[in-house]
């Protein structure tokens, strides 16, 4: 592409979420760099390949949540621009944090005034500076999916941690992560899930598959409840 913010032609778009979901060799440095790189052009272009991964999160956690949603506490995980918070605003959710290793996105997402607070901070061995048993839910729509498989076990135990017993954690992504047979690149992604399964740590909650996640291809949102 010679000009990276010219979305004239579809095929620019699609070049750039690629770039965005990066591949498998791909550093989660680099990803989160090209994130903050394309952060004012990055709705256009999730638009342009018909991005529906936001849209089916905040459908889930409404479901999940019928009744009082303005008290319901959420941390939105790779919160980026903020889509899925103006997904979860119209149905009613106020009370919204975002978390983001791209200052860029957090950025763009400052400028619609939809989260109460900020983190820009990376998911990983790291311990975030969040008090425990925080948030009714999170919600996870859009990550990477090469950062997500490289995801060690505590970057979820984290989210476990902060998510108060009984609450859910909602992740939308695509849905060839999921089966045994599906991303071979996602095994350790699917072997977290067991783990914290066996732990006793969360259960499988729910697992809808839609179409349209992006470029055409098959979504799932998994959502596990925090025992």
């Amino acid at each position: 592409m010679e000009n990276s913010t010219d979305l004239s032609r579809e095929q620019d778009a699609n070049d750039i979420v690629t770039f965005l979901y990066g591949r498998n060799d791909s550093t989660s440095e680099t990803i989160v760099s090209g994130f903050s790189k394309f952060s004012q052009v990055y709705e256009k272009v999730f638009k342009a390949v018909n991005f529906n991964g936001y849209v089916e999160t905040a459908r889930t956690a409404a479901e999940l949540f019928p009744s009082k949603r303005e008290d319901v506490n959420i941390l939105d995980v790779a919160a980026g621009t903020g889509l899925c918070a103006g997904e979860l605003y119209t149905h009613g959710f106020r009370k919204l944090d975002a978390l983001d290793p791209s200052m860029g996105m957090l950025d763009e997402a400052r400028k619609k005034a939809l989260y109460n607070q900020y983190f820009n901070v990376a998911m990983g061995e790291n311990t975030l500076d969040i008090e425990s048993d925080t948030y009714d839910a999170v919600t996870i729509s859009g990550m990477s999916t090469v950062i997500m498989k490289q995801l060690p076990l505590k970057a979820f135990e984290e989210l476990i941690r902060i998510v108060k017993p009984g609450g859910y954690i909602i992740n939308a992504t695509f849905y060839k992560v999921f089966p045994e047979d599906g991303d071979e690149h996602a095994q350790m992604f699917r072997s977290n899930m067991k783990t914290l399964t066996t732990q006793g740590k969360w259960e499988q909650f729910q697992f809808r598959r839609f179409k349209e996640y992006v470029q055409g291809e098959d979504g799932a949102v998994s959502t596990h409840r925090v025992l």
